[in-house]
């Protein structure tokens, strides 16, 4: 069966029609893409430093000593850090985790404490001292 001349002209058009929408699709695409890869960046293409950043570690709680001081529970995961910390007295010990994990000040601990503030700097100054001879010996 033959087609018309109308209708042959009419297919020729809408292969035409269809290339012009098919090149327009396939630039549209292209500059989408050069505008992703403008912001993006491919994580195989990060340096190992950004990587390590990214990264997320899971904790479980037998990676770690916890300690119970006043209202806050501490968690070290140092193991000879929490175990020279376990020989220091409870007020010493007290003294050195509010400080310097829950960035208290002294004024801040000897309120929580109810002692005074010179009480609070004396036992983390005692506290320190034992503290880094213990960890010294272990060395």
């Amino acid at each position: 069966m033959r087609t018309s001349s109308f209708e042959h002209i009419v297919s020729l058009q809408f292969n035409s029609l269809m290339m012009i929408v098919i090149k327009g699709t396939l630039s549209s695409h292209r500059r989408q893409i050069a505008r992703r890869s403008k912001c993006e960046v491919l994580f195989c293409e990060l340096p190992e430093i950004k990587q390590f950043e990214q990264a997320m570690n899971d904790s479980y709680s037998h990676e770690f000593v916890s300690f119970q001081v006043l209202n806050f529970v501490i968690c070290i995961s140092d193991e000879k850090l929490s175990t020279a910390l376990k020989e220091l007295t409870e007020k010493q010990r007290s003294a050195i985790l509010l400080h310097f994990f829950q960035d208290m000040s002294d004024r801040e601990i000897s309120e929580l404490c109810h002692v005074s503030r010179s009480a609070i700097n004396s036992r983390r100054d005692r506290g320190m001292k034992k503290l880094q001879k213990l960890l010294n010996e272990r060395k």
